[in-house]
């Protein structure tokens, strides 16, 4: 059996998101870029980081900030999409730095070895004290 023998798919994939995406963004005076994500950066979510990416690099900016911390998950579709603003950085000789990457993207980041390229910076977890 190959795909071809599959029946067609009739399902919504778009709606699939538990937690749906918004994407923020922000230049600074210092030609330095802020991108911060909220909600699942997934395949629904892609279209709309890379958008923003675009945007920030095509105003100037030579550094990115990404910042992960209201980003609970992250799927193949979300590490491409932060691939694809490592290569718009390093084609400008630029640099990238995801920072609060929460539990399940840091570990997704470390099983693929991305985090052995991009610039990660883990989000603080405050102890609670013993009572």
């Amino acid at each position: 059996m190959s795909l071809d023998d599959l029946p067609p798919d009739d399902v919504d994939h778009t709606s699939f998101s538990a937690r749906p995406c918004v994407v923020h963004v922000a230049l600074e005076a210092d030609l330095g870029g802020t991108v911060s994500v909220h909600g699942d950066m997934d395949m629904t979510a892609a279209p709309m980081f890379r958008q923003a990416v675009d945007r920030l690099v095509d105003e100037g900016a030579h550094s990115l900030r990404i910042d992960l911390t209201d980003v609970p998950f992250i799927d193949s579709s979300g590490l491409g999409s932060l691939v694809y603003g490592y290569r718009r950085l390093r084609d400008r000789d630029g640099d990238i730095v995801v920072c609060g990457v929460g539990p399940q993207p840091a570990r997704v980041l470390r099983i693929t070895h991305l985090d052995r390229i991009l610039r990660v910076e883990c989000a603080t977890v405050h102890a609670t004290p013993n009572r």
